[in-house]
């Protein structure tokens, strides 16, 4: 199946701003949505501290908020459809990344800036290969639905 991430502009920017300023270690966020069928709908994105202790290079996040943030989606008839992370190489899966899509089989965006400017790359995890899937922009919910 190919999936698309559709995400709106300006949470993709959030993450990029948030990204820019935890440039010495690992940006991390979830995003919260719908899939239907084949289109992944980011609604909600919550950017989260990395509480890894290498955070330069790897990431993890409290696992307290992120069962209140699974609770509260869940109450809003949404669920956990990414995981949003950066990285200081390019913006592929790491051997790290391929492990924990196993365990969080979730799309996963991954940011690299080693270009000077933000990179963004989408992927999912088929047949034990992370895929890359198209990233999509939406405007606002009225033009969307």
């Amino acid at each position: 199946m190919h999936y698309e991430l559709h995400i709106f502009e300006q949470d993709f920017v959030r993450l990029q701003q948030h990204a820019e300023t935890n440039l010495l270690s690992e940006a991390v966020a979830l995003l919260f949505g719908i899939i239907s069928e084949d289109i992944v709908w980011v609604n909600r994105v919550e950017l989260m501290e990395n509480e890894s202790k290498e955070s330069r290079t790897a990431f993890s996040v409290n696992p307290e908020n992120e069962y209140k943030l699974l609770i509260e989606a869940e109450a809003q008839g949404e669920s956990l459809v990414g995981i949003y992370h950066s990285h200081p190489a390019p913006p592929e899966p790491s051997t790290t990344d391929l492990r924990n899509m196993r365990l969080n089989p979730v799309i996963w965006l991954i940011a690299s800036k080693l270009t000077g400017s933000w990179i963004t790359r989408a992927y999912i995890l088929q047949d034990g290969n992370a895929n890359e899937i198209s990233i999509k922009y939406r405007n606002s919910i009225a033009s969307d639905l």
